[in-house]
């Protein structure tokens, strides 16, 4: 069933209008060209394939129609011209009695098992609907996961990443999920983004003199073994057990040099005790073999200051221009103090021979040296191939991301792989469920076949047209073609095949309407239609007719709404037809309006009223509470909905003038009795450029007048010249003078 409808861009239907809390049976009310049959029109479209419908209906939409359970039919112009004029044979309509009840339980059994398949149907389909509901919510549960690693690299500004949709992001994402060996840590990536992006990198042309490393290590080798020598002086003079044990050596190295300068006088007594004995023995103690070693070990001592200051110098050089985390300013104060030590250390042994002294070798801090010369190596490497370790980085970036989403899409694909296999045995069920449904729906077809005719529809029709006085032609069944019956009209005693084009309007239209019904309580199409639920659409179906054809068609459309029962209650909202789901009654006779929709019919109690006005060429629909409208209280109301929303569209002049005019004419014949709308221009000013216009509203209720005709030339041109509201003005005056009182009361002045 139809919901709703929206109509836009199309006819009068210039903004969107919508109709909505449609109901089992709608009915219309609107003047010709309100837009009416658009709607109608709109619905017909609806029931065609997709490839024939117009496009011009593309802005519009609807709520509820099912081309696989419901089946439109719409009568209007367009039905009669495309069953009787263009063509000479109707298809044969099948009734849908029930004949035979053993068939049609057998019927009603398979229509069973059809829903049940239905409904199996729909449980699978809801499962799959459930299973790609959950599987686009963890995929963006994962998406959003996956993206938000990005802004953990929001601090590298000189970088960008591509991918800049989640979708994109995810998919490069999975490129690298078979990639993923030494994942860098985000420290590493961020120590790495500052070397390339953020220092001034440029080569570094100095770097560890490796060849004064290696003499001092040398140098150490040769000093390390004197350093640890005792040095003495001729252990076979007389003094020499006394100065071992008083272990003063060097005090007496130091005493003889000084009697070198003061002669034979003792540095203690200030006699002269000393003599030329003594001095021998003191010059035999220290005898060349130790002179040779102290100075030898003085002569390394000035070899090693001397190396060590140039490779000092050559750290602080290198310091200048390179000194990544402070390491060459570390190396230079370590060797520094290293050096000063072992300095210190050969100048007591200088001073003290007899001592053993050692030094700490510059390998103690090789390997800060040798990492001092990787990274000088490395980062003119780095410079020399800058953009092959930028792209590098980036791809450790990628890497990274990867590895920490790794986890989420594994689980993720294995869902997916789990949900995809319910999907695909749900599918196979559906359409193992479908097989059944088709083959169950050709075995009630052929059921069918033998329990429906398309006599009784002709039977139907001819009984309508003779009872109604149509007794010059008839329907007759032709034949069969393709397995359908053919029908024609016919003239008796005449062999005319083309009787439709001599019928009368209002015999074009009562067999029209006939075959219309026909269809709606059977169908022309047993084998694709017969199971679908009708939505009928009719679109002003008494033009033309007299009372009594009126009054047989308003007969047949109460019967196409009647309601099922009076009791259970519920009963009265449902439909005696169930093969019909919905009813779209369009009309601007009012007679026939309350025929079929207003006095106390035994019609299905779902239903709706709208009324549809256009006003400035624009189409307006509304819902209208109150079941009880008269001609005349419709004209007031539309007169009155024109001039709150009045404008200079002069298109409406001729609308206006004839409501006007039909307004008074009713007001002075039925209800303003004793009135003379003559009054009206006895004091008129017949130079006043209204009183034509006046005169001619009146002169249209008596035919006797010899003032202005209705048809006159003169004043149809005035009419749709003139200014609206000087149209409102002038119907204004009429009544000040006939029944103002009146006029206010049904023009809601003064409420």
């Amino acid at each position: 069933m139809i919901k709703a409808i929206k109509l836009k861009d199309v006819a009068t239907y210039k903004t969107t209008v919508e109709i909505n809390n449609l109901k089992k049976i709608n009915f219309f009310f609107g003047y010709n060209g309100s837009g009416k049959s658009t709607i109608a029109k709109y619905l017909y479209n609806l029931s065609l394939e997709p490839i024939k419908q117009d496009i011009k209906f593309n802005n519009c939409s609807q709520n509820g129609f099912n081309c696989d359970k419901h089946q439109i039919l719409v009568f209007n112009e367009d039905f009669t011209k495309r069953n009787f004029i263009e063509n000479n044979t109707l298809k044969g309509v099948f009734s849908l009695n029930e004949t035979n009840e053993e068939i049609d339980n057998k019927i009603t059994e398979l229509e069973n098992s059809i829903k049940q398949y239905e409904k199996r149907k729909d449980n699978k389909k809801d499962i799959i609907d459930l299973i790609n509901n959950d599987n686009t919510e963890k995929e963006t549960n994962l998406l959003d996961k996956c993206w938000n690693k990005r802004t953990e690299f929001n601090s590298f500004t000189k970088i960008e990443l591509e991918n800049k949709t989640r979708k994109s992001h995810l998919t490069k994402i999975k490129t690298y999920i078979n990639q993923l060996e030494n994942i860098a840590t985000l420290a590493d990536l961020s120590d790495k983004y500052k070397k390339l992006y953020e220092k001034d990198l440029r080569t570094i042309n100095l770097n560890i003199n490796v060849k004064l490393y290696k003499e001092i290590r040398k140098l150490e080798l040769t000093l390390k073994q004197l350093l640890y020598e005792v040095i003495i002086g001729n252990e076979d003079v007389d003094i020499a057990n006394l100065i071992k044990k008083l272990n003063s050596r060097n005090w007496i190295e130091i005493g003889r040099k000084y009697l070198e300068k003061t002669g034979s006088t003792c540095p203690f007594c200030q006699k002269e005790t000393i003599n030329n004995e003594f001095k021998k023995q003191l010059d035999k103690i220290f005898d060349e073999t130790y002179k040779e070693k102290i100075e030898s070990i003085k002569k390394l001592k000035i070899e090693y200051e001397n190396l060590v200051s140039e490779f000092l110098k050559n750290i602080l050089n290198i310091q200048q221009i390179f000194n990544t985390d402070n390491i060459i300013f570390k190396a230079y104060q370590d060797l520094e103090t290293i050096f000063k030590q072992n300095i210190k250390n050969i100048e007591v042994k200088i001073l003290n021979p007899n001592e053993k002294k050692t030094i700490v070798s510059i390998k103690s801090i090789k390997d800060d040296l040798s990492h001092i010369i990787k990274e000088i190596n490395a980062n003119n490497d780095l410079f020399e191939t800058l953009d092959t370790h930028k792209k590098a980085f980036i791809e450790k970036i990628w890497l990274y991301m990867t590895d920490e989403c790794k986890n989420d899409i594994e689980i993720l694909n294995n869902r997916k792989e789990k949900y995809q296999k319910i999907i695909s045995k749900a599918n196979s069920l559906i359409q193992i469920y479908t097989s059944k449904i088709i083959n169950i729906k050709k075995e009630i077809e052929d059921l069918r076949t033998q329990t429906v005719n398309t006599k009784e529809a002709v039977e139907n029709i001819n009984n309508i047209l003779k009872n109604s006085g149509f007794d010059g032609f008839e329907i007759e069944e032709q034949g069969v073609e393709n397995n359908i019956a053919r029908y024609n009209l016919k003239r008796f005693n005449n062999e005319d095949n083309e009787v439709f084009q001599t019928l009368s309007e209002g015999e074009k239209n009562f067999i029209s309407f006939l075959y219309f019904y026909q269809l709606c309580i059977g169908t022309d199409d047993i084998l694709s239609n017969s199971s679908k639920k009708k939505i009928i659409v009719i679109d002003d179906p008494v033009s033309s007719l007299d009372s009594r054809v009126l009054f047989i068609i308003s007969t047949l459309i109460r019967k196409l709404i009647k309601r099922k029962s009076y009791n259970p209650k519920s009963a009265k909202k449902e439909l005696e037809n169930e093969n019909i789901i919905q009813v779209f009654i369009f009309t601007h006779n009012l007679y026939f309006y309350k025929e079929v929709a207003f006095d106390k019919r035994l019609i299905c109690t779902d239903f709706i009223h709208y009324k549809i006005t256009k006003i400035n060429n624009q189409t307006n629909i509304e819902r209208v509470d109150q079941q009880v409208f008269d001609d005349y209280s419709l004209m007031w109301k539309s007169l009155k909905d024109i001039k709150e929303n009045l404008s200079n569209d002069k298109s409406m002049n001729i609308f206006i003038a004839n409501t006007m005019r039909r307004i008074i004419e009713s007001y002075v014949n039925f209800i303003g009795i004793g009135k003379n709308p003559w009054a009206s221009l006895s004091n008129e000013d017949t130079n006043n450029m209204n009183y034509d216009i006046k005169s001619a509203f009146i002169s249209m209720i008596n035919d006797e007048s010899h003032k202005i005709g209705a048809l006159d030339n003169i004043y149809y041109q005035r009419i749709i010249n003139e200014e609206p509201t000087i149209l409102f003005d002038i119907f204004k005056e009429i009544f000040d003078d006939i029944g103002i009182e009146h006029y206010n009361s049904m023009m809601n002045i003064g409420d």
